[in-house]
């Protein structure tokens, strides 16, 4: 079991540092699926030809999967509202795993596409040391 695990989100992209935020570490990554070109003609007419703020449901999953067992999580994502990949997961986790959602401690929202990969671990660090 991890102590603490550190994953920041966008819509269908994630990855999940279970080993810590050392210098030397890397993180898991993990992509959604892609889907068809004709399946995406659907989903876009679907939702009136707005592409989807939501995470899919297997994507979630394979999020949760990754972060099986966790006793402390502190999630990282960009957006606000309905575009935001960390609200959109944290509600899932309430409706299909509420024990992980209990494990939760930290929400942060932060400049993801325009950070660096040492910037988002340092903030994953200065996270771990928050109270």
């Amino acid at each position: 079991m991890h102590k603490k695990v550190f994953v920041v989100i966008s819509r269908n992209h994630a990855r999940v540092w279970t080993d810590g935020l050392e210098p030397h570490t890397s993180p898991v990554v993990l992509e959604e699926q892609s889907v068809s070109t004709e399946y995406r003609t659907i989903l876009n007419k679907f939702f009136n030809g707005r592409d989807r703020s939501q995470l899919s449901p297997a994507f979630a999953e394979q999020i949760v999967t990754a972060i099986d067992g966790v006793r402390e999580l502190y999630l990282v994502g960009a957006g606000k509202g309905k575009a935001s990949a960390v609200a959109n997961f944290v509600s899932y986790l309430r409706k299909r795993h509420p024990q992980t959602a209990e494990r939760v401690r930290r929400i942060e929202t932060l400049d993801i596409p325009n950070m660096t990969e040492p910037e988002i671990m340092a903030e994953g660090r200065r996270l771990f040391e928050l109270p």
